[in-house]
């Protein structure tokens, strides 16, 4: 589509760079819809071949934005990311665009900020320039999404010029958001007591700069770690924070959590560390995200869990390895009033268990169940072992649940035993969903459709209408006021 109406633009174009009558004759709305569909990089090059009513038209719009937003769709005019795209001439091509749009760009002012491309330490030169203008231009957003080739590229990550904020003036900063950088805060620097919030992906960063992030940024609302290294502990602690929404996920080297926070109010735990050290103090979040592998202290985890007053949201996101069990003794959920689990297992779905934690959260209103297996489980009728175990669950009458989803359905008798037996004991039951696919919650804000066997997370590929019918035929013999949807 961008070729086209590149071509079409220069298709009407005369020797001397005049247009010819026919598109000439355009109103102006028309010829501005025309040149919104063209990339930046088919604009930087028609920058000496227009007319002046064109270069009006095409270049004033982009040339006094306020949001600049330079990646491989915007640049390019291609809608995939391909590791192919980050060859020598195409990063070449793309830094050419870059370097003329801020050339030319004639706005006072520049809002965001936004470069996404495969850079490292090589071109500090050039990305320490476009900062320069970002910060120059006041911009309150700046992203830098720098992508990696490779696990053994991290020793050539670009450094944020800490530096160069210093010496410009004072930063008017919101919202920063990096990937695939180095982040050291030098002492006294004091150019992020603007931001509300932070992002990082992939950036190493140390104790000393997160101890100086948080005790400097006492606007800061929203902070995400994720898959970040160096620092070994997370200290956030103070009634001045503002900090809402606290997200640390897969950081492998991180040992230590500590919160006391008056503000919190979301809380996301993937962990990377088998035997990370969470201390949280009151007042306590009303939503928590926490991701673990089972048998690593589990029970415990939820019993600290169960202790939050004002816990209203938990989501679960538990491996299971081997003959891995959800804990059968809990204690009481007294607010939860939704629950998400996603099982994910390579030999066994403790579904049994999941029947155990409703009956530790007597006041839930919603439940969402994802069966996940990792790539490269193996299937046979391991599930047909457990359905006695489910058909015997006793002790369980809700009262309260009123809608029941259960995603990457695979219609074998355990599951819908397990579909039945929360049929069977529940009063208020509104809706009961099942999906033979669905969506499940990767953490730091990313969601994934299951997709089937080849995905990394696996439902029923070939769910077919026997499937449907048999689920249909087995949930039609329980008495029940619920809708019942299979998709």
């Amino acid at each position: 589509m961008m070729k086209l109406f590149s071509g079409l633009l220069f298709c009407f174009l005369g020797e001397e760079g005049e247009s010819k009558d026919l598109i000439n004759e355009l109103p102006d709305c028309i010829l501005s819809s025309i040149f919104s569909l063209l990339t930046l990089k088919d604009v930087v090059d028609a920058t000496s071949m227009v007319s002046p009513r064109w270069r009006r038209l095409v270049l004033h719009p982009i040339l006094t934005r306020l949001n600049l937003e330079f990646d491989i769709p915007n640049v390019f005019g291609i809608s995939i990311d391909d590791d192919a795209i980050a060859d020598k001439h195409r990063k070449q091509d793309f830094i050419r665009c870059v370097n003329k749009v801020l050339q030319l760009h004639h706005g006072n002012k520049v809002d965001s900020f936004k470069v996404k491309f495969y850079f490292n330490r090589k071109s500090t030169a050039i990305l320490d320039e476009w900062i320069r203008f970002a910060i120059t231009k006041g911009a309150e957003v700046l992203y830098l999404h720098f992508s990696r080739y490779s696990e053994a590229e991290k020793g050539n990550y670009y450094d944020f010029p800490c530096w160069l904020l210093s010496e410009l003036r004072p930063s008017t900063l919101k919202n920063l958001s990096l990937t695939g950088c180095v982040l050291r805060l030098p002492p006294s620097f004091d150019r992020f007591s603007h931001l509300t919030t932070l992002y990082l992906y992939e950036v190493i960063v140390d104790n000393i700069s997160l101890a100086r992030l948080l005790s400097d940024c006492l606007l800061l609302e929203s902070l995400t770690l994720d898959y970040c290294w160096g620092a070994s502990e997370l200290m956030v602690k103070g009634p001045s924070l503002r900090l809402n929404d606290l997200k640390v996920v897969l950081c492998f080297d991180m040992q230590r959590v500590d919160i006391s926070l008056v503000k919190l109010a979301s809380l996301e735990i993937l962990s990377g560390s088998l035997h990370m050290n969470l201390s949280i103090k009151p007042p306590y979040p009303a939503k928590i995200s926490f991701g673990s592998i089972l048998h690593f202290n589990l029970c415990a985890r939820l019993t600290q869990f169960a202790s939050f007053s004002g816990l209203e949201t938990l989501h679960l996101q538990l491996e299971m390895l081997h003959h891995d069990e959800l804990p059968r003794s809990l204690p009481t959920f007294r607010d939860l009033k939704k629950l998400e689990v996603d099982l994910l297992f390579s030999q066994k779905a403790d579904l049994a268990g999941v029947l155990n934690l409703l009956k530790a959260t007597p006041f839930l209103e919603q439940l969402v169940v994802s069966v996940l297996h990792v790539w490269g489980a193996c299937f046979g009728d391991s599930f047909c072992e457990d359905e006695q175990e489910i058909r015997k669950f006793s002790g369980l009458k809700h009262n309260l649940l009123r809608k029941v989803k259960l995603q990457a359905f695979r219609s074998t008798l355990y599951e819908i035993e397990f579909a039945i037996s929360i049929l069977k004991n529940t009063t208020k039951l509104e809706i009961m969903e099942i999906d033979p696919f669905g969506e499940i919650y990767l953490g730091a804000g990313v969601w994934r459709k299951v997709m089937g066997i080849r995905g990394l997370y696996a439902s029923n590929s070939s769910w077919e209408e026997k499937d449907w019918a048999l689920v249909q035929e087995k949930l039609k013999e329980v008495k029940t006021d619920a809708r019942i949807i299979i998709l």
